[in-house]
């Protein structure tokens, strides 16, 4: 290194010493709670994210979470959310110099429009594809909590879902639960979740022999126009691998890293669909 460097000016010496240094990110881990409004109790599972961003988190069961935060996302917004409750957003500095850390979100009211159905003429439909080969399988590409795989859907008509299905190919857990998500999603590419209260998804690694069904009735979710459905990864599940049957040249993947980062695509589609029935 000292004859490498002894035929160079000062000024080369200095800039290749600055491009040796090693850089260090300032991150620190914050922690924090969130809370239901008027009460002491925590609001479990909720998401945690800088809007835009792949930084994110998911509280645990009593509301208790911690975000690694860098010193440049300070004028970002930092989101809050919980299906059944009103989002929060605070920029990141202002929740750092937050003394108590504790954000509180109030249950959201939803006003739902009346759908008449017509049982005698209700037409069945199927969105999405079934899966079942097993020579190409894929999942989730990171297992942080927040992080979410999906299908995009176009619903011609307005339909009432009846259940949903997967195609797993590997399941190495005992048992897994994850959180459905079913977002409307714009022109303008924005997401917006249609449900009222959280639904769970769970099954063993016994089951995947055959289709995973979950009935969805009883939740009376109605859709149109482009939907995405996705899995989220709300809880730790420790050491393991999910993967999904998927299809090469049927459509895409979405998945995303946290709740509020941005959605990215891959080839080929997963065996997730819907079944439903037209509302007449």
């Amino acid at each position: 290194m000292i004859d490498y460097l002894h035929g160079m000016n000062k000024k080369a010496i200095l800039t290749l010493l600055v491009l040796m240094t090693p850089v260090i990110i300032l991150c620190q881990p914050y922690s924090g709670r969130i809370i239901i409004s008027g009460t002491d109790n925590g609001v479990g599972f909720a998401n945690i994210g800088i809007v835009g961003k792949n930084i994110g988190t998911v509280s645990d069961i009593d509301g208790n979470f911690t975000i690694n935060l860098e010193d440049d996302y300070d004028s970002d917004s930092l989101r809050f959310s919980m299906i059944g409750y009103e989002a929060k957003c605070l920029l990141v500095s202002d929740f750092k110099v937050n003394p108590t850390k504790k954000i509180y979100l109030s249950p959201r009211c939803y006003n739902l429009t009346e759908v008449k159905v017509t049982f005698h003429r209700y037409k069945k439909l199927r969105l999405g594809n079934p899966v079942s080969t097993h020579d190409l399988r894929s999942g989730f590409a990171d297992n942080e909590l927040g992080s979410e795989l999906g299908v995009k859907i176009h619903v011609r008509k307005q339909a009432v879902l009846g259940d949903i299905n997967l195609n797993v190919g590997i399941c190495t857990f005992d048992s897994v639960t994850y959180r459905l998500n079913i977002y409307r999603v714009t022109n303008n590419s924005l997401y917006e979740n249609i449900l009222t209260e959280p639904i769970y998804i769970s099954f063993s690694k016994d089951e995947i022999k055959n289709v995973i069904v979950f009935n969805l009735k009883k939740y009376s979710i109605t859709v149109e126009g482009d939907i995405l459905v996705a899995l989220e990864l709300y809880k730790d599940l420790g050491d393991g691998r999910l993967l999904f049957n998927t299809e090469f040249f049927t459509g895409i993947t979405y998945h995303r890293k946290t709740s509020q980062g941005k959605w990215t695509q891959s080839a080929g589609m997963i065996g997730l669909y819907l079944n439903g029935y037209i509302v007449n």
